[in-house]
């Protein structure tokens, strides 16, 4: 016999094997069945049923706004005499910013001090001749009311000197300096700028739609471009009592810390405003299977078996969807792969050291006889 010939006779025979070994098994099986018997679970990718944060949230742009902010202005007319602060420092209220020459308001307050001394001496002299009856009650009670003039003439007197005086109302930043030294100045001319921004406000608009669940109290969370995925959190202080007529839309003041004073007056900032938040079932919304109105999903069972249940949903995220009801805390869900899933398939969980669980034993091969039966 030649090389062909015994070529051909071994090809003969593997084909009357393998047809004699197709018909010993019972021809094939469904895919399920392959998976029992053979160990050739579906391969997928899990995700562990948690509890986390869930809360509605309103996107809105805000401006900022200082605590308290002023115009330094001069509350009388005259020449600059000095200035006190550099650009940009920190003031404490009631520090001196500038002084307004008062040499004139000065001297009257001197001569004011003087004429109430010499009134009260008088006063005394005149009360000690009373204690002898050498005056009478009428020249006591004139001199009684020449102290009390003299006292408010002295005052009067303090008031204009200090008006010479430009301080901080109170406690903040000053921006860039006005006028300089010698400048003539008006009742009304802008020194400088003083801003309160150790917290700031925080401006934006709502729709009235969104009226009934506004209220002080509720948290924000906002960022700026300045300081790109820096989150800024603050309560919501106020909502106006008004809405806009022509928007439709009304106005919420939110209150956020600034101890760092990196926020500045009219910085833009994104706004999330947080309301209903509560403790919810989260799953990824990849691992949904719709089938006309309902929602089902796979959960892992005994042994890796897949088991399909239904689930009522409730509001989204990005990525992520409320369960309502159907599952609970720590059931593990299939994610990806479920597509075509038949209920009790034996699976394969690709990610186990991820989510921290371990995959089942694989399915033990018996003999041929075993595997048949």
């Amino acid at each position: 016999m030649d090389v062909k010939q015994k070529l051909g006779a071994f090809a003969a025979l593997v084909v009357i094997v393998g047809v004699a070994a197709f018909f010993m098994i019972g021809g094939p099986s469904n895919d399920s069945a392959r998976g029992r018997n053979n160990g050739d679970a579906r391969p997928v990718r899990v995700a562990v049923v948690e509890k986390e944060e869930f809360s509605d949230r309103l996107e809105a742009i805000g401006t900022v706004f200082a605590k308290e902010s002023v115009n330094v202005t001069a509350k009388v007319q005259g020449i600059i005499r000095s200035v006190y602060f550099e650009d940009g420092e920190t003031v404490q209220r009631g520090e001196e910013i500038a002084a307004i020459d008062a040499g004139e308001q000065t001297a009257q307050l001197n001569v004011e001090l003087a004429n109430l001394e010499q009134q009260r001496k008088e006063l005394e002299r005149v009360m000690g001749l009373a204690a002898d009856s050498h005056v009478s009650q009428a020249r006591v009670d004139e001199m009684v009311a020449s102290v009390k003039k003299a006292e408010a003439n002295v005052a009067a007197a303090r008031v204009r000197a200090g008006d010479r005086l430009i301080t901080a109302p109170f406690a903040g930043i000053v921006g860039t300096r006005r006028i300089s030294v010698g400048a003539l100045v008006s009742p009304g001319t802008v020194v400088t700028t003083l801003d309160d921004i150790s917290k700031v406000n925080l401006d934006f608009a709502v729709p009235e739609t969104f009226m009934a669940s506004l209220k002080p109290g509720l948290d924000i969370e906002a960022e700026a471009s300045a300081y790109a995925g820096e989150i800024f959190k603050g309560i919501v202080a106020a909502v106006d009592s008004r809405i806009d007529p022509t928007t439709r839309s009304v106005t919420v003041r939110a209150e956020i810390p600034n101890e760092d004073l990196r926020l500045r007056p009219g910085m833009l900032m994104v706004v999330d405003l947080i309301k209903d938040r509560r403790q919810s079932l989260m799953i990824p919304e990849a691992a949904l299977l719709p089938e006309d109105d309902r929602q089902y999903v796979f959960v892992i069972g005994p042994g890796d078996v897949a088991q399909r249940k239904e689930v009522v949903i409730g509001r989204r995220r990005a990525g992520f969807v409320e369960v309502v009801s159907g599952l609970s805390e720590g059931d593990i869900i299939i994610r990806e792969g479920q597509q075509d899933l038949q209920d009790g398939a034996r699976v394969e969980i690709l990610n186990g050291n991820e989510v921290g669980i371990s995959p089942a034993p694989p399915a033990q091969a018996g003999d041929m006889a075993q595997a048949l039966g």
